[in-house]
C-alpha cells in the first residue's frame, strides 16, 4: 500500500468492473485442505476461490483510505501503460494481461466454494488490509 498512498491512487486499468478477491493464505488454506481430504475435493466439478464480495476500484479506494487514513481514489492508467509502469518488474505485460480481462468482466465472479471446503468465510478485505497494513508499518 505504500505505493497507493504515494500515487494517492488505485491505477488498475478495469475501469468499472468489479474484481473478486482472496488471500494468499485462505487459498493455501483450501486447497491443504482439498489434499487432505479427497472428499471434499470430488465434491464438486470446479471451485472458484474468493471472498464474499467483489469490488470496484473506487470502493476498494474507499477501504484503502479507511485502513491507511490517507487518500486513496481511483485513476486509472490504458492498459499499455500499466503495463510500461511495471516493465522493469519483470511483470508488466502479464499484469496488464490480467487487468484487461478484469475491464472485460472476467475477474468479478464469486461462490461459497472457500466456506464449502473449509467450513468458514474467507478473511474480509477490510480485515486483510488493516492486518497487512499495521503489521507493516
Amino acid at each position: 500500500m505504500p505505493e497507493l498512498i504515494k500515487r494517492k491512487g488505485l491505477i488498475y486499468p478495469v475501469g468499472n468492473q468489479e474484481l473478486s478477491f482472496i488471500s494468499l493464505k485462505d487459498s493455501a488454506e483450501a486447497m491443504a485442505t482439498m489434499a487432505i481430504k479427497p472428499e471434499i475435493l470430488e465434491s464438486r466439478k470446479s471451485y472458484l476461490l474468493t471472498q464474499a464480495r467483489s469490488y470496484t476500484m473506487p470502493e476498494l479506494g474507499k477501504i484503502m483510505t479507511k485502513v491507511t487514513s490517507h487518500e486513496i481514489g481511483y485513476h486509472p492508467v490504458s492498459v499499455e501503460e500499466f503495463g510500461k509502469i511495471y516493465a522493469a518488474e519483470g511483470d508488466g505485460e502479464e499484469l496488464a494481461s490480467m487487468y484487461a480481462g478484469g475491464a472485460m468482466g472476467y475477474l468479478h465472479g464469486l461462490s461459497d466454494d472457500f466456506a464449502h471446503i473449509t467450513e468458514h468465510e474467507p478473511e474480509s478485505m477490510e480485515h486483510f488490509l488493516a492486518r497487512n497494513y499495521h503489521q507493516n508499518n
